[in-house]
């Protein structure tokens, strides 16, 4: 199998080490003329035409550049979009182009992206028709890793809400960590207990936040432990920004 990767960053990298390992023939291009590149890439800065998949792997920027230069070079194969695009930017390219793309979004981590490409949590597949899906079904089986098939506008939105999820997350213990610290605590301790895996899971339910879709949360610990807790770093002289904000955004639901 043919495959040839446009932009050939930190996604672009780990999709053409990918192929190699899957034993196809990989193809790179980028417009600039880069050096030192993995001798397993056959690099250009002009495209090859005659391909079966093409992994568009550049900034979202410059996506529909990328997709009029495939097109307008007469480039054969698969479309797939692998950068993080808006929500819907496949499907109006699609329609724009009259073309089919698909839109198979990644989940690395930048220091470690040749060993989370090789080792996904999970493939997802925005197809634009089963045809093409099975292409890249085809593609990643060799993993043996969990494929999940739909349609290119909820791929881009999964893509974006796990790193914003991420994010907030991040954001979240940052705040418990100051409070943490201010109260002379010890926030891995803290943070082994509340056990996020199991609290948000599993545990009194599991399925916390997925299980409530549009609805505020009530009843009488929710809202009063959050006011509690927003008191204790008050107490600090801390602000709780996210905290606070959580509250705003359930308050707004009344």
């Amino acid at each position: 199998m043919k495959i040839q990767i446009v932009g050939l960053g930190v996604v672009g990298l780990a999709q053409a080490y990918l192929s190699h390992k899957m034993g196809c023939e990989v193809f790179g291009y980028d417009i600039h003329n880069l050096q030192e590149l993995p001798s397993y890439i056959n690099f250009s800065t002009r495209l090859h035409s005659d391909m079966d998949i093409n992994f568009i792997c550049t900034q979202e920027l410059h996506v529909e550049k990328a997709i009029q230069s495939l097109i307008e070079n007469h480039v054969s194969g698969l479309y797939v979009i692998k950068s993080s695009t808006l929500p819907k930017t496949t499907e109006t390219l699609s329609k724009k182009y009259q073309i089919h793309i698909c839109h198979n979004p990644e989940f690395l981590r930048e220091k470690y992206y040749l060993l989370d490409v090789l080792n996904p949590s999970r493939i997802i597949i925005g197809q634009c028709c089963p045809d093409h899906g099975r292409i890249l079904v085809n593609f990643y089986e060799p993993l043996n890793r969990p494929i999940y098939i739909t349609d290119p506008t909820t791929s881009e939105l999964v893509k974006l809400v796990v790193n914003t999820l991420r994010s907030m997350i991040i954001t979240f213990w940052n705040e418990i960590y100051e409070l943490a610290t201010a109260s002379n605590l010890n926030i891995r301790e803290v943070a082994d207990l509340v056990n996020q895996v199991g609290t948000i899971g599993s545990y009194e339910g599991g399925n916390w936040g997925t299980r409530f879709f549009g609805k505020k949360f009530g009843g009488k610990c929710l809202p009063k432990d959050l006011d509690n807790l927003i008191d204790a770093f008050l107490q600090h002289n801390l602000n709780p920004i996210l905290l606070r904000a959580v509250r705003e955004s359930n308050n707004l639901k009344e």
